[in-house]
C-alpha cells in the first residue's frame, strides 16, 4: 500500500536528506545497520515480552533502520547482491522475533490461548508468503508489489499496537469499562492474520494473470 507511493518517495526524501549523510559522516555501512537492525529487533521481542510499549517503539526502531541501510547504500554506491540477500534473510528472522515475543507476553497474561497460537501461525506464514511470492515473481522477471500488508505497513501497525495497547489497558481499567484486556494488540494480530494471507493471494493470484497473458 506505501510502496511506490507519495508517503513512501517523502520518507525516503527525508532519510537521504538528513539521516544518511550523517551516518555516511560516522564511518556507518549498509551492513552495519543491517546488523543494528536486527540486534534492535531482538531486544523489540524481549521488551514485548516484558513490556509491549517499549516492544512497540523499538519495532518501529527496527523498520527505520531496515530502510536506511537500502538508502545508505544507494548514496555509496554499495548495492550489493551480498548485501540485499543478507537483509532479505536478516528481514525474516525480525519478524519472527517479534512475533515470538508478543506470543510470551501473552503467554505471562495467562492468555496465550489455542486460538492466539493459531493467529500468529498464520500471520507467520501469511507474511512468509507475501515475500516469498515477490522474490519467486521477481525471479521470474515479474514485477510484484501489490498488496496492502507488505513488511513496511506490519512494522507500523504492530509498532502502534505495542505503543498504544498499554494505554488503552490503563483507559480501559480507569473507565471500570468491560472491554477485554490487550484489545487493540488482538485487533492488529487479527487484522494481520487475515490482511497478510490476502495479500499473499492478492500478489500469487496477479502474477500468475501477468503470466499467463505473455506469449509463449
Amino acid at each position: 500500500m506505501l510502496k511506490g507511493s507519495p508517503i513512501e518517495a517523502g520518507y525516503y526524501r527525508f532519510l537521504d536528506r538528513y539521516l544518511v549523510p550523517v551516518l555516511s559522516y560516522l564511518g556507518l555501512r549498509p551492513n552495519h545497520i543491517s546488523f543494528l537492525g536486527f540486534f534492535t529487533s531482538l531486544m523489540a521481542g524481549i521488551s514485548f515480552a516484558y513490556w509491549p510499549f517499549a516492544g512497540g517503539l523499538l519495532t518501529l526502531l527496527t523498520g527505520l533502520l531496515d530502510t536506511l541501510d537500502g538508502s545508505l547504500a544507494r548514496a555509496l554506491g554499495q548495492t550489493k547482491k551480498y548485501g540485499a540477500f543478507l537483509d532479505s534473510v536478516l528481514d525474516r528472522y525480525t519478524e519472527l522475533v517479534i512475533y515470538l515475543g508478543i506470543w510470551f507476553y501473552f503467554y505471562r497474561m495467562g492468555a496465550a490461548t489455542p486460538l492466539l497460537s493459531l493467529t500468529l501461525l498464520l500471520i507467520l506464514f501469511g507474511s512468509l508468503m507475501v515475500s516469498y511470492t515477490r522474490a519467486r515473481a521477481e525471479g521470474l522477471g515479474e514485477r510484484c508489489l501489490v498488496g496492502v500488508l507488505q513488511r513496511g505497513e506490519r512494522i507500523i501497525l504492530i509498532g502502534l499496537a505495542g505503543m498504544f495497547n498499554p494505554l488503552v489497558n490503563i483507559s480501559i481499567q480507569a473507565s471500570d469499562a468491560r472491554w477485554p484486556k490487550d484489545l487493540v494488540l488482538v485487533i492488529v494480530l487479527l487484522v494481520l492474520a487475515v490482511g497478510t494471507n490476502l495479500t499473499a493471494l492478492w500478489r500469487f493470484m496477479h502474477v500468475l494473470n501477468n503470466l499467463r497473458r505473455q506469449k509463449p
